[in-house]
């Protein structure tokens, strides 16, 4: 058994002249492919989408596809730290489903786990109760492994019994990885506690004001530091999204504005390489059968605004002459897993490239 910490092997990409074809199919027959305009090379941008039935990889001119069944998952696609995989979760049957870049030759890992992370190299890592932290080399051919055992003190709430549950590994920075555990309910929504995991130590950090369900979190810029996005309950059908970034070092917490919306929830937080911090917001009014609205926001000096011109689902932006963006349609149910059309902006020329799409991803 292995006892390391994390580490992160530094990795250029390359842009260049993007050429794609892509499609995307969901649980439901695939949608057709829609072509956007050719260009000549077999190199270019490397980026990765997913619907409910499909994980895509698009590398220049190729396309390389995975089906699955991610279910309402809204989680955005993830990259090993050396770029060669793309890695999403299957939610029906807890399967890791990665895409290798190269080749688009597909794995699939039982792991029993809801989310996985980018840990180092080609290693991606999970949670396994009752307390392990498993790894996974998807360049090798040796099974997963249990890479860490760690101890987590019982529950001290009444309302878990001592006991608890839906423990996840969320993200992982250079010397830290971040768990999230349920150790306590509220009147209507469960109030998730962090932990902060390095080669030789385990820190509590408990709760964060705001953030206690549907926890997600991004590595930042710093030894340490995460954005961490979540929501807390106004109602049993109304909750309030809130983002904040934490010092695990230090357990310095500082929450960012509060988003719009009169319901509301955050998740697929990023903290870009330009320190921009940016956020899913779905929005809704706390009324039944109400429709609620998406769009990607980031932070801004007087608050948040969007990171577009419309509102759209997910967005990758590159150089000035490239972006990767998921425009979001009309307002949907507020049950439904927000989706939209995948489109790519190359020198001021646009492309469709797939219908369905949930979420966005790209090597670091």
């Amino acid at each position: 058994m292995r006892n390391a910490g994390v580490r992160i092997a530094a990795l250029g990409v390359a842009v260049g002249a993007v050429l794609l074809a892509g499609g995307c199919g969901a649980e439901q027959p695939p949608a057709p492919a829609i072509t956007p305009i050719e260009q000549p090379g077999q190199g270019g941008e490397v980026f990765a989408y997913r619907s409910a039935g499909e994980l895509a990889v698009v590398r220049g001119a190729d396309t390389f596809r995975a089906p699955g069944s991610f279910g309402y998952s809204s989680a955005a696609v993830s990259f090993t730290r050396d770029g060669q995989f793309a890695f999403a979760v299957e939610t029906s049957s807890k399967t890791l489903v990665a895409v290798n870049v190269r080749d688009g030759a597909v794995s699939r890992t039982e792991c029993d786990c809801t989310d996985a992370v980018p840990l180092r190299d080609a290693v991606v890592g999970w949670w396994r109760e009752p307390g392990q932290v498993m790894s996974l080399d998807l360049a090798g051919t040796a099974p997963a492994e249990p890479e860490r055992d760690i101890v987590l003190p019982d529950s001290p709430s009444p309302r878990t019994g001592g006991a608890w549950d839906g423990a996840r590994l969320v993200a992982a920075g250079d010397e830290f990885l971040l768990l999230s555990r349920v150790e306590s309910r509220g009147l209507w929504w469960e109030k998730n506690h962090l932990y902060a995991i390095s080669a030789d130590a385990v820190l509590p950090l408990g709760r964060v004001p705001g953030i206690d369900a549907q926890v997600s979190a991004a590595p930042g810029p710093d030894e340490g530091t995460f954005v961490l996005a979540g929501s807390t309950a106004r109602s049993a059908s109304c909750g309030i999204g809130y983002v904040a970034t934490i010092d695990v070092r230090t357990n310095a917490v500082q929450e960012l504005p509060t988003l719009p919306g009169e319901c509301s929830s955050a998740y697929s937080p990023r903290w870009g390489g330009d320190d921009t911090i940016s956020v899913a917001n779905r929005s809704w009014a706390d009324v039944a059968g109400a429709p609620s609205t998406v769009d990607r926001l980031h932070a801004a000096a007087q608050g948040w605004a969007s990171v577009g011109e419309q509102p759209v689902v997910d967005r990758l932006a590159r150089e000035r002459e490239l972006v990767i963006e998921v425009l979001a349609g009309a307002p949907i149910d507020a049950r439904e897993t927000p989706h939209g059309v995948l489109v790519v902006e190359k020198d001021g020329t646009r492309a469709e490239v797939a219908t369905q799409v949930v979420s966005l991803g790209s090597p670091a």
